[in-house]
């Protein structure tokens, strides 16, 4: 991955998994989707929804799983000077949640994810699937801003 294309975005805009795949225990995915959970969980909070829809398929992936999962790595690659940095002027605590509505293609449950921020550097947050299935959008964000 030393010399690999870097790309613009850790997921490609439309991708579909399917979930209804034998493990190719060839393949090291869940090193990987481990090692990458390790980075969105302490230093990169922009890969955390994309390993959040990779880590689904820990016991059904194939190589478009694993692909999938390189194209993160090519993203790390292209955004790797980037970085937390703290500004001392700025001490205003900032927070933002937002959702999608139902654009889980296996169950209709919809993502949320929030993130807060203090002097310009995000200092909490999450992205996850949400418990429920939301009846409409206004519902999906609302259960997005109390999850928060």
């Amino acid at each position: 991955m030393l010399e690999c294309n870097t790309v613009s975005t850790p997921m490609a805009l439309g991708t579909k998994l399917c979930p209804d795949t034998t493990p190719d225990d060839k393949l090291p995915y869940r090193e990987l989707i481990g090692s990458l959970n390790y980075l969105a969980v302490c230093t990169r909070p922009n890969i955390s929804y994309s390993i959040s829809k990779l880590s689904q398929y820990l016991t059904c992936y194939d190589k478009s799983h694993w692909l999938a999962a390189k194209r993160v790595l090519r993203y790390l690659k292209k955004t790797i000077n980037f970085g937390l940095v703290f500004e001392l002027d700025d001490k205003v605590v900032y927070g933002y949640s937002d959702s999608d509505w139902g654009n889980s293609q296996e169950d209709k449950k919809s993502y949320s994810g929030y993130c807060f921020m203090l002097s310009n550097s995000v200092i909490s947050w999450e992205s996850r699937k949400q418990k429920t299935v939301a009846l409409s959008s206004t519902e999906s964000e609302y259960m997005s801003l109390s999850d928060s």
